[in-house]
């Protein structure tokens, strides 16, 4: 990374952390006299659209002052803010933190590959449900760990893991957490007089909706001021 960037990412490390997310990604991508500056974050409680675009705004202005400061001659950019997604690699601690109740797959230090579910983190490692029907409490230390990354998953925990999990402190709030979103998603009451065909699209929507928020994918985007675009 130039050392231009390197000032540009420890400004999005400053202004990330005073706003109380971590900086998990940062890259500058460039395309002729303009390039993308794609910052990742990531906290306990996630990364919402109107937090994606408050942060965005916030980047974007620590951006301009910083192009000033630099007598106004960084290329014009466009920044995008978004939160991790699916499969994206687990190397912290916090990263299992968030990934509680989420399925995992993981590589031991000996190779040897599992599906695991994440209850918590400990000092020396993670908390998880394992076995043939997912519901064998164990422990992994991190050092045993080589790689691991959360699944997708296309189905919801049988009976007796959700009931495991909605058990656990560390857990149960996830599982009502999710459960409200269910419930906030539920559309299958139909007016007599409403068309069910109409009451299908809603509920693809809603799927959709849902994927999205599964996968992480929120972000919001800022441009820079084409005025001064315009004047470079």
């Amino acid at each position: 990374m130039a050392s231009g960037d390197e000032r540009w990412r420890d400004e999005a490390e400053r202004v990330v952390t005073a706003a109380g997310f971590d900086l998990e990604d940062f890259s500058v991508v460039s395309a002729g006299r303009r390039r993308l500056v794609r910052v990742v974050v990531d906290s306990d409680s996630g990364l919402g659209l109107d937090l994606a675009a408050d942060l965005s705004r916030q980047l974007s202005a620590a951006y301009d002052d910083l192009d000033a400061a630099q007598g106004g001659t960084a290329p014009a950019y466009t920044l995008e803010v978004t939160s991790p997604g699916i499969g994206r690699p687990l190397t912290a601690p916090r990263h299992y933190h968030r990934a509680r109740g989420r399925l995992v797959s993981l590589t031991r230090a000996d190779g040897r590959e599992e599906q695991v579910r994440v209850l918590g983190v400990t000092g020396d490692g993670v908390d998880v449900l394992t076995g043939r029907g997912g519901t064998t409490p164990g422990h992994i230390a991190f050092d045993d760990i080589s790689k691991a990354k959360v699944d997708v998953e296309f189905s919801s925990p049988s009976a007796a893991v959700t009931a495991l999990l909605a058990a656990d402190p560390r857990t149960a709030a996830v599982v009502s957490r999710a459960e409200a979103d269910a419930d906030a998603l539920d559309i299958t009451d139909v007016e007599d007089d409403e068309d069910p065909a109409d009451d299908e699209d809603l509920a693809e929507d809603a799927e959709d909706a849902e994927d999205a928020e599964d996968a992480g994918s929120i972000q919001g985007t800022a441009d820079t001021n084409p005025e001064r675009e315009d004047e470079r």
